[in-house]
């Protein structure tokens, strides 16, 4: 058998030497079981403390705007109840036929029939169920002179609710060159409450 043994008392160079190496040990160890695991964890938390601070300072920037959007929410409020009324609820519709024939007598148009018709839009009808409107043609027929059909239109342009004419049919009348024979259609649109 081999006995090595060491006089650390005589061989200081020895002694030495294994200092040096329990605390090239005693360092790894440490190095990697405590500082490198640390070093990590605080990488990771200044990460996430970057991400937080950023987040903070766009709440911060929205908590300041807050009166801004509270203007814009009461603006759009506004918006809303204003296109409200300019699309009548299905309901409001022989109100509206009253409204055009009184806009027809203002512009001294004579009135033979005011009838709301079938659709004549091109869209499917799973296109007009998923709308929050619905489009209503209204075929209005009258006699009228050239005039009269022009302050007509410009008072079913300036009113306050969404028509638009999309047909117009204009004949001579022998008995009243002045006064003719006019149909026209006029889509309106009424607002489907349930949507």
């Amino acid at each position: 058998m081999l006995n090595i043994s060491f006089d650390f008392r005589k061989n200081k160079s020895q002694m030495m030497i294994l200092a040096a190496l329990i605390a090239v040990i005693i360092a790894a160890l440490f190095l990697n079981f405590l500082l490198i695991p640390q070093a990590t964890r605080l990488a990771d938390i200044f990460s996430k403390m970057g991400k937080i601070r950023s987040d903070l300072k766009a709440a911060m920037g929205d908590i300041d705007k807050i009166g801004q959007f509270n203007k814009d929410i009461a603006s759009y409020r506004g918006k809303v109840e204003r296109y409200e009324k300019m699309l009548p609820a299905e309901q409001e519709i022989p109100t509206l036929l009253e409204n055009l024939s009184a806009m027809a007598k203002s512009s001294n148009i004579k009135i033979i029939g005011i009838t709301p018709t079938a659709a004549v839009s091109g869209k499917g009808e799973k296109a007009q169920r998923d709308n929050i409107y619905q489009e209503i043609p209204i075929l209005i027929s009258a006699k009228s002179g050239y005039h009269e059909l022009g302050a007509f239109l410009s008072n079913l342009e300036n009113s306050d609710r969404f028509m638009k004419v999309v047909d117009i049919e204009i004949k001579a009348n022998k008995a009243s060159p002045k006064k003719h024979d006019i149909e026209l259609i006029v889509l309106t649109y009424i607002l489907l409450k349930g949507k």
